[in-house]
């Protein structure tokens, strides 16, 4: 299967830097614009990103994710943070446009959730802004709440009542009913359809 994102990246330690992305593409013709899976220790710096259908910045598993001093164009939505991610942290960014569903989304389905596994948690903002000063708008599915600073947020927090239920289905449906007790091994990758 074709990969659908502008840049997939799966090693730890990937720092991206004083870059326009996508820069001679258009990036409506991908799914997410930078697609982290299974890294630790990533780092997006001063970058200008236009977004892709889904995302401008898509992470689902990992630890230690850094974006800081960007500027984001969205499509649909800013940046996702899933799977499960430990310690994040995003500082400085502004988006420039409106995203048609949030700016930010934490702790939504992915491929690898069962039942058990902890949330997104251990998140840190920090100066980030929208170009007109309306609020930043975060959904909160599985994810705890991040440490928010000098940022005007607006969290819609999704009931337990409501995600909960939905991934249980979905964990069935891409990984079958004896799996959803069960973590993915981390090297492991589930391909989409």
């Amino acid at each position: 299967m074709a990969d659908k994102n502008f840049e997939s990246h799966y090693t730890d330690g990937t720092y991206i830097s004083n870059r326009n992305i996508p820069e001679n593409a258009i990036a409506e013709e991908y799914s997410d614009i930078l697609k982290f899976s299974n890294c630790n220790n990533v780092t997006v710096n001063n970058c200008t990103i236009d977004g892709g259908v889904e995302d401008c910045i898509d992470a689902v598993r990992g630890e230690n994710i850094t974006i800081s001093d960007c500027t984001l164009s969205p499509i649909k939505n800013g940046i996702t943070l899933k799977g499960s991610i430990v310690n994040y942290t995003i500082e400085n960014v502004k988006f420039i446009k409106h995203g048609t569903d949030c700016h930010m989304e934490f702790g939504q389905y992915d491929n690898y959730w069962h039942i058990g596994r902890k949330p997104t948690r251990g998140g840190i903002i920090s100066n980030v802004s929208t170009y007109d000063n309306t609020p930043v708008v975060i959904k909160l599915w599985d994810a705890k709440l991040p440490t928010v600073t000098n940022s005007n947020i607006k969290f819609k927090k999704i009931p337990m009542i409501v995600w909960w239920p939905y991934f249980v289905f979905r964990a069935i449906q891409v990984r079958g009913i004896k799996n959803i007790f069960k973590p993915v091994k981390s090297g492991a990758f589930i391909a989409t359809v």
